[in-house]
């Protein structure tokens, strides 16, 4: 009994992220999206964000008013679908935020957006092109000069390559490479 418990919490519940282990993380809350109501229409918010702010064109008689910024519709005249959209929105980056420590947090608060906030958290965490890039070369060079160390247990070697091979599939890296 005990363990179903324990079962049904892990499952209904947001994991923290760490720093270093981004890409578990993201695989487990894409998970728990999946299985919340309007899950799919939170990804698609998180991931595209193409449902943006409603506003009001600017109109002028005059004919000058095309370099005017639109102004924000008022949200009591949004229409339901507005309504249900911008709720999505902000369930899909609240969500997003519990599932973040307040030092990482901190450094991406001004997203207003699920989908600035999922950007931005995912440029932290990932770091740049050039990033990437390194941290590929680091993974390849693991995958390289893997080897044993001296009085190291065997089963110890093994989850250290296990490791390494996993590491090299998320990059992208095949036996073949």
């Amino acid at each position: 009994m005990s363990r179903d418990v324990i079962t049904v919490g892990s499952t209904m519940r947001i994991l923290l992220l760490y720093r270093g282990e981004y890409s578990q993380w993201h695989e487990r809350f894409m998970n728990y999206l999946e299985e919340q109501t309007d899950g799919e229409a939170m990804i698609n918010s998180i991931q595209n964000g193409d449902q943006p702010l409603p506003v009001i064109a600017q109109v002028s008689l005059a004919g000058n008013a095309q370099n005017a910024p639109p102004t924000l519709k008022d949200p009591k005249f949004w229409t339901a679908e507005e309504k249900k959209t911008r709720k999505i929105d902000r369930l899909a980056r609240s969500l997003l935020i519990q599932g973040i420590l307040n030092d990482i947090y901190s450094l991406i608060d001004s997203n207003e957006t699920a989908k600035d906030l999922w950007d931005a958290l995912k440029r932290q965490m990932r770091g740049s092109k050039y990033g990437e890039q390194d941290r590929k070369a680091v993974i390849l060079y693991e995958y390289e000069t893997f080897k044993a160390n001296e009085g190291e247990q065997l089963i110890d070697t093994y989850l250290c390559y296990l490791q390494v091979i996993n590491d090299s599939k998320k990059c992208g890296y095949k036996k073949d490479n």
